[in-house]
């Protein structure tokens, strides 16, 4: 026994000699543009503040694996919209509202920018994005804006009451889908009292029908109103391309109580969007990546880039307006 103890400890020696630190080499790395834009068919100045933070323009660049101080937005950049003959059909300037949010000075954020020309897409035609940085290659991306949603018909009913002033209802939607094209739909429910303004937003009654692209019966309203686009419901027509079909989900509103002026609902907004199918991969890979966040096992989840010679993505969205009567 006496004579495994130096044997013993010759293995804890040689074990220990084998503890090593690896240099690993950093990646070559090539900074670009990075960017990200929504082009709709409604011009700036008509949007709703959520409508317009989710659009608006917002120009970075990339930045070093080992580099690890906070990445900010770019300022100095020029960002132009053309049309098919080639013709400037929207400028961009550094923005007075960065991501829906009022500051004092352009810049308080930088990397937001606002429309110029207050322009607005028309749907099937084709434009290009262009955007330029001081001492990085200029990038370049297009897109043929899609066709407008053909709403056929949408009813509300009304459910029993729910908890804390809950109101509960059942939204039906019937849309005729474009069998010539590929299409990703979004909807959006916002409330409206008799005086015309914003009274809230329809949101989905039960948390069970969350997966992104879900294609079924059944649906779940979106909100503009969240910049990580998480709250996106996308419904892609892989099952009914070219048919009329029917959508249905059971929603709840809040009502806010003021005092006895408190204004009551009057009507309700279906916001029904058409995606171009990069707008569609990029929110799709942005929930994925969302979803893969502090776990060390999950597979990588890279960002979808439409973006020549940069990073980002430049999408688009035609939407119509169906107006329900309470």
């Amino acid at each position: 026994m006496k004579k495994l103890f130096p044997l013993f400890s010759l293995l804890v020696g040689m074990l220990a000699s084998c503890e090593t630190d690896v240099n690993l080499p950093e990646p070559e790395h090539t900074p670009r543009i990075a960017l990200r834009y929504m082009l709709t068919n409604e011009a700036p100045k008509q949007q709703s503040s959520g409508m317009l933070a989710f659009n608006q323009l917002y120009v970075s660049h990339s930045q070093r694996m080992f580099d690890m101080r906070n990445l900010e937005g770019r300022a100095d950049a020029t960002v132009e919209l053309l049309d098919a003959s080639g013709t400037v059909v929207e400028r961009f300037r550094q923005a007075t509202n960065n991501g829906g949010q009022t500051y004092p000075s352009p810049g308080s954020r930088p990397g937001y920018y606002e429309a110029t020309m207050n322009f607005a897409g028309r749907p099937g035609q084709t434009y290009t994005l262009r955007g330029r940085l001081p001492g990085f290659e200029n990038v370049e991306s297009q897109l043929t804006l899609p066709e407008l949603p053909r709403i056929v018909d949408a009813v509300y009913t009304t459910r029993s009451p729910g908890e804390y002033e809950q109101q509960r209802g059942h939204i039906t939607l019937t849309l005729n889908d474009n069998g010539a094209t590929t299409d990703y739909y979004v909807v959006v429910g916002q409330l409206y009292d008799t005086q015309g303004n914003l009274y809230g937003n329809l949101i989905t009654d039960n948390s069970d029908n969350t997966e992104f692209g879900n294609v079924g019966g059944t649906f779940q309203l979106s909100s503009l109103y969240n910049s990580y686009y998480n709250a996106l419901a996308p419904y892609p027509d892989t099952n009914i391309n070219g048919k009329q079909f029917t959508l249905s989900s059971d929603v709840t509103w809040s009502v806010n109580y003021y005092g006895p002026n408190t204004p009551t609902p009057d009507y309700l907004e279906l916001t029904v969007l058409n995606l171009t199918a990069d707008a569609y991969k990029f929110f799709q890979s942005r929930q994925r990546y969302e979803d893969t966040q502090d776990n060390p096992f999950a597979e990588p989840a890279p960002l979808y880039s439409n973006i020549r010679n940069g990073y980002g993505f430049f999408g688009g969205m035609s939407g119509t307006t169906y107006r329900i009567d309470l």
